[in-house]
């Protein structure tokens, strides 16, 4: 705390500077159109679906935690293509991108479904490849 307060005082009394566009350019927000939304979207089994067997090339970028239905904390890749920003929570994606570095270029390919003999349930699964 010590440390930041010293920042402060340091900074105490000095001029702040920041850039602004010029006019011509604030003037043309009016006409511009939405290019690429920074929103993250959460890729549910149905968007999965939607798409099946069709290769999605994209980003990882890394892992973010976050609660769901239940309120129950769960892991999610952060990924960024040329149309999108999501993330997918699906376990057999997560597990194999989760070791890569931020901003491994990859391309996953949802396979449909599988029946899971240990949770009575279905597994998503997922072709996963690393571009280069």
């Amino acid at each position: 705390m010590e440390s930041k307060s010293n920042a402060v005082a340091q900074a105490a009394g000095t001029e702040v500077s920041f850039f602004m566009p010029n006019t011509d350019s604030l003037a043309q927000l009016e006409s511009l159109k939405p290019k690429f939304s920074l929103t993250l979207k959460y890729k549910t089994a149905d968007d999965w679906a939607a798409i099946k067997d069709k290769p999605v090339r994209c980003f990882y970028m890394g892992i973010k935690e976050i609660p769901n239905e239940d309120g129950e904390i769960i892991k999610c890749g952060v990924f960024v293509s040329e149309t999108e920003c999501f993330i997918a929570g699906q376990m057999i994606l997560v597990d194999a991108v989760s070791k890569l570095d931020a901003k491994t270029p990859v391309e996953i390919i949802y396979r449909g479904k599988s029946q899971n003999k240990a949770t009575n349930g279905s597994t998503m699964k997922f072709d996963v490849n690393t571009l280069g």
